[in-house]
């Protein structure tokens, strides 16, 4: 094996993984901004299952097939865990991407709205939202309801 390019592998995983900080970081800005507590599973975690199933079947075939634990792409070698990495990384950004598109967030309530939500059978809830030095603040009224 070559040094250099066990070194390039290790080089081009670091790059797919920043690319896929990137790419959920770019994804996940709107959802911070809009202060939503829980984003959708097709945010990000349908993308990674996706991503991380078709990586571990490819690599796993691809050192089946050659017969030999590193991975060598022309002159790059992919050693240990860095194939899985490098492919499951690369793949999460273009799954994500083409076949995950945006999900504009719910628009936040205004100042001094108040939202009810019914927790099934149980109780219901009714938050105020007021602000205290530009933070939120959660008034909660719970009642029992009767059946």
């Amino acid at each position: 094996m070559n040094a250099t390019g066990e070194l390039y592998g290790l080089g081009i995983t670091a790059l797919s993984v920043i690319i896929a900080a990137l790419t959920s970081g770019l994804r996940l800005k709107p959802y911070l901004d809009a202060g939503v507590e829980r984003t959708p599973l097709t945010f990000a975690t349908y993308p990674a299952l996706i991503a991380a199933a078709v990586a571990i079947v490819v690599v796993s075939l691809i050192r089946w097939w050659t017969g030999k634990k590193a991975v060598d792409v022309g002159p790059v070698t992919f050693t240990g865990n860095l194939p899985f990495i490098a492919l499951g990384c690369f793949l999460y950004a273009i799954i994500a991407v083409a076949f995950f598109p945006y999900e504009a967030p719910p628009k936040p309530l205004p100042k001094g709205a108040v939202q009810t939500r019914i927790v099934p059978d149980v109780i219901l809830v009714q938050q105020r939202i007021m602000t205290y030095n530009g933070s939120p603040l959660y008034e909660s009224q719970l009642a029992h309801r009767s059946l």
